[in-house]
């Protein structure tokens, strides 16, 4: 008898889940016993643009309302759906128009200040900072990187600039040195219009060049300053990039590339995918990626490689990798510095392969990349300077550094 029961109670929970379950399908009906749903279009703050009411049962025409422009100092770059997949909308979806980023961090009395900017800023003082931690580690004071870093740092944003005005000069120079400087420190028309032109390896010489000088006033050791710099440099431009990130600017080829009519290969939607799913590139970088402007950098609509990203992702990796070989007793005061210049010639002769914006000079009549070249320069150094620390500077290594540590092969 206990049996029967257990059997039947068994049976109508069976029944009850089922009836349940089918009645919570999470359906929506009419009283007409037809499914409908709700396709709602929203702007970048949530107001309503278009509401579409479907019925299932029958074909739904989905159109998208007119590209919204309701965002200050932004573009609308593209729906959060994909039109070839409006099709296959079934049930309640927002789609929500997706902007391209503002280059602002603020505005103050009418003068913006743009992530750019802000972006160089954090990665000298991020810099600046690590340096001045590591400065007691390897014997040195404080104080001489402080007072270097008041004058070094100037000096080397103008030579950043004056490395791109030069490999830009017929856009500069209208015959007039008046002309000339007033482009060289971003005047247009009377006003100041900030700097538009940086080069890192501008930057990166002239702070060499400055470093060797003061360490000489200074009586101080060369290769254990540039040692520091290298530190902090590799991790100044990691954070840099991402000001270019803002601007949408110094990237890569169309994904997928072009073919001879100059088309792209792979549809919009294919781009996406392989940069958000084939990548796996968090997806507000990949938005920011499409490019709606067409210019000579970006000749067609798509997404295009995000080259800043993977500049700034193997930057940190090369930063780490510093951290870590700077604590080895055997290592020599100066190959931190070699590492980089090999380290980052590498990376960027590779990131230059992709880049659509690179400075170009004519040589013997041929075109060469700047940064290629620049880049093969600091590789062949980096070597240099590493066998001239093992063959000259046999006793100076980070032994005498504090926290370091015995590697043994």
């Amino acid at each position: 008898m206990k049996n029967t029961i257990k059997i039947s109670l068994s049976l109508l929970i069976i029944f009850l889940s089922i009836f349940f379950i089918s009645c919570s399908s999470g359906e929506q009906t009419t009283e007409n016993g037809t499914d409908e749903f709700t396709v709602t279009f929203v702007d970048y703050d949530g107001d309503v643009l278009k509401t579409i009411n479907c019925d299932s049962q029958e074909t739904c025409e989905i159109v998208p309302p007119e590209e919204p422009n309701n965002k200050e100092n932004s573009k609308f770059l593209r729906w959060s759906f994909f039109e070839s997949g409006f099709s296959e909308i079934d049930e309640d979806t927002e789609i929500k128009a997706i902007y391209n980023y503002d280059n602002r961090l603020l505005t103050i009395f009418g003068r913006s200040i743009n992530m750019y900017s802000f972006f160089i800023m954090l990665g000298i003082i991020v810099a600046l900072l690590l340096s001045l931690r590591e400065a007691p580690r390897i014997g040195m004071k404080k104080d001489d990187f402080i007072d270097g870093f008041l004058w070094i740092v100037p000096v080397a944003i103008l030579g950043s600039r004056l490395w791109y005005v030069i490999a830009e000069w017929d856009a500069f120079y209208d015959g007039s040195i008046g002309g000339l400087i007033q482009s060289f420190f971003g005047f247009q028309n009377g006003s100041f219009a900030g700097f538009a032109g940086l080069a890192i390896h501008g930057a990166f010489f002239t702070a060499v060049i400055m470093i060797i000088l003061y360490a000489r006033k200074r009586k101080l050791d060369i290769f254990k300053i540039l040692d520091i710099v290298a530190v902090g440099f590799i991790i100044a431009q990691a954070f840099g990039r991402w000001g270019n990130f803002f601007n949408q600017e110094a990237h890569g080829g169309i994904v997928g590339g072009m073919n001879s009519e100059g088309e792209a290969i792979l549809s919009i939607e294919q781009q996406f995918n392989y940069l958000r799913n084939t990548l796996h590139i968090p997806e507000f970088i990949v938005n920011n990626m499409f490019i709606i402007e067409e210019d000579k950098f970006a000749p067609i609509r798509g997404f295009y490689h995000p080259t800043f990203f993977y500049e700034s992702i193997f930057n940190l990796l090369g930063f780490s990798i510093m951290l870590i070989i700077r604590r080895i007793k055997q290592i020599h005061f100066g190959e931190i510095f070699s590492f980089y210049l090999i380290w980052y010639g590498g990376l960027r002769i590779f990131i230059e392969t992709m880049r659509t914006d690179p400075l170009t000079f004519e040589f013997l009549g041929q075109t060469f990349k700047l940064a290629i070249v620049t880049s093969v320069l600091m590789i062949i150094g980096g070597i240099l300077v590493s066998i001239y620390l093992r063959t000259k500077r046999k006793g100076k290594t980070y032994a005498e550094s504090k926290y370091t540590f015995d590697f043994k092969s």
